[in-house]
């Protein structure tokens, strides 16, 4: 997982919001998710938390070569 320096992923990538116990994953994190789950701007949860890790997704067809190597 990398930290990068958007709130927003590119092609089949998520990214999860950096404050600590937070689930939320997703394309991207926005300005509402932060208001209404943390009661914080971007800017606040940026500055106190750092940027959203970038992670990096399969596609459907990678997991089912996994599946069928593992059979």
């Amino acid at each position: 997982m990398d930290e990068k320096s958007s709130w927003n992923s590119i092609g089949d990538e998520l990214v999860k919001c950096p404050v600590d116990g937070c689930d939320h994953i997703g394309h991207i994190i926005t300005k509402v998710h932060c208001r209404m789950a943390h009661n914080m701007t971007r800017g606040e949860v940026r500055k106190k938390y750092g940027m959203p890790t970038r992670l990096i997704t399969k596609s459907l067809r990678q997991v089912k070569m996994e599946g069928a190597r593992n059979d």
